[in-house]
């Protein structure tokens, strides 16, 4: 991956457009309610250069927390999130992600570990500017070590302002072809839950995959037309980021936007910005 560093001040001159689909901002009806939801793989924290490599260990959090900030979003899925690893040499950065990030956003989170690395924990994380409960973690299907690692989901009941609830996920597919079972693994959790559903995610898979083509039996994607580019970050050609949400999510929320934010390298994706309307 292509990685470097970014100041926070260039962060400023972010904008939101579409690589691909509606790149409207449609206009707002008085009489609906509108909620944002974000998905972003962070690639821990390390920007991504499009003009040189860097080291995985420079890592900035604040340009994370900037693009977020900057999206607007209320609740959001983020992928590959260090807590406690040692993964970079400076001691100012093993820390615990999840939670810097919570402080820096003014919200609540919940963090769902993957799998052990480097004397911390790797895995997804919810933030949420509404109050989160019934926060669990599920383990997706996994292909056997070496080809295959541990995915997981992150899942918590999200109660809007006016008491609305939705049950909201972040998680990562994986490299390896396991990713038709980890599909099949959602809508059956979907079917299970049976109540509105929204997953953020990097499904390391485009939406005519097979392994999409899968989830889609069970959910539709945040896309106004072609899914937006994610990735490579500096000059996108594919789509792999997405959020997921079922018939019941459909018919309580309707989707008016589906776009990704471009104009800067935080990460080594794009985020996605997803906004429903409701009654």
């Amino acid at each position: 991956m292509r990685k470097g560093l970014m100041s926070i001040s260039a962060l400023a001159l972010l904008v939101i457009t579409c690589c691909s689909g509606s790149g409207e901002d449609p206009k707002p009806d008085g009489q609906k309610k509108r909620i944002t939801l974000l998905t972003y793989n962070i690639h821990h924290g390390a920007p991504a250069d499009p003009a040189a490599p860097a080291p995985p260990s420079v890592i900035n959090l604040n340009n994370i927390a900037a693009v977020i900030k900057q999206s607007k979003a209320e609740v959001i899925a983020l992928q590959e999130v260090d807590v406690n690893t040692t993964r970079s040499p400076n001691p100012e950065d093993q820390i615990d992600q999840a939670k810097k990030l919570a402080e820096l956003l003014d919200m609540e989170y919940y963090f769902s570990k993957s799998i052990d690395y480097k004397g911390g924990e790797y895995g997804n994380l919810i933030l949420s500017k509404y109050p989160l409960s019934n926060k669990r973690k599920l383990d997706l299907p996994a292909a056997p070590a070496p080809d295959g690692e541990q995915r997981s989901i992150a899942l918590a009941t999200v109660t809007l302002p006016d008491g609305k609830t939705f049950e909201f996920g972040a998680t990562h597919f994986d490299l390896a072809a396991i990713r038709f079972e980890q599909a099949q693994f959602l809508n059956q959790l979907s079917k299970n839950i049976n109540k509105p559903l929204f997953i953020g995610g990097d499904y390391n898979a485009t939406p005519d995959s097979e392994e999409m083509i899968e989830l889609k039996k069970e959910f539709s994607l945040s896309c106004m037309g072609p899914c937006p580019f994610t990735i490579p970050v500096n000059k996108p050609n594919k789509a792999i980021d997405f959020v997921a949400f079922n018939a019941l999510a459909k018919q309580a929320f309707t989707l008016v936007s589906g776009v990704s934010m471009t104009g800067q390298y935080a990460s080594d994706h794009l985020p996605v910005i997803a906004i429903f309307q409701y009654d």
